[in-house]
Formats: structure tokens, sequence, C-alpha cells
């Protein structure tokens, strides 16, 4: 078994279809069922496999409705790319009534007690998050 077919034999098991295929779909050599995507640590896809173009720079994530399958999000990332970002935010903080007497009776520079918000955007940076890219690859009929 080559490498590429025993990294698809591990994707297969890991989701459970090693030597399953779907209705009417011939069997594959490896037992992968015509259309399973899987990744690959090569320049190409093995054969049987053509490239999943639409997974490329893509975080791919599991529905949990069969109406989101295929929805897309945003571009997607170049080559080595990590996206920087900003987030927004918002708070209130609430300050408590305090009693506090100074020399000259009285407390004219603190602040009164009562909620004050405070919000805004932080800075752009990237996630900084470790990653490998690898070659996204469909199995065909």
């Amino acid at each position: 078994m080559t490498r590429a077919a025993a990294i698809a034999a591990v994707a297969a098991l890991a989701i459970g279809s090693v030597g399953t295929r779907a209705f009417g779909d011939p069997p594959g050599g490896d037992g992968a069922p015509a259309g399973m995507v899987a990744f690959f640590n090569g320049a190409t896809c093995p054969g049987g496999w053509t490239r999943a173009t639409y997974a490329e720079g893509r975080l791919i994530l599991g529905v949990t409705s069969g109406v989101f399958v295929g929805v897309t999000v945003g571009a997607p990332l170049a080559s080595a790319e990590d996206r920087a970002h900003a987030h927004t935010f918002a708070a209130a903080m609430q300050l408590a009534v305090k009693s506090i007497s100074a020399a000259g009776g009285g407390n004219n520079s603190a602040a009164a007690a009562m909620a004050y918000p405070a919000g805004g955007t932080t800075g752009a940076a990237p996630s900084g998050l470790p990653f490998i890219q690898l070659r996204a690859c469909e199995r065909t009929p």
C-alpha cells in the first residue's frame, strides 16, 4: 500500500467508512467511497482522487443540518497565511458608592458611583496558531 493510500485509509477509518460505499458507487481500489474528501501529504492527489479546490484554504467543519453542506464564508486563506483579525468588545463597569474624605472635606476628584461604559476594537493580530498544509482531494467514482 502506498503512503497516499494508507493516509486515505486512515482518513476513511476516522469517519467509519472503510470498505463501504454509497449505493450504486463502484468499489474503489482503496475502499474509500466516491465523494469522500481526505487530506494528503503530497503535491498531487493519488490515483482515483481529484483536487477538492472548494476546500483549499478553508477550515472544514461538520454540519448540524444538511442544508448547510457546501456553505462557504469569507475568502479562503492564501498559502501559509495566518490572517490578522480584530475583535470588538463592550463592557460596563459599575462603581460602588465609597465615602472618601480628604483634608479639604470633599471628594471632588473621584469617580461618581455609576455604570461606566467601555468598548472598542482590539488591534489586528494574527492567530499565531500552528498549522500544517495538506492537499485536499475528493474520491472520484
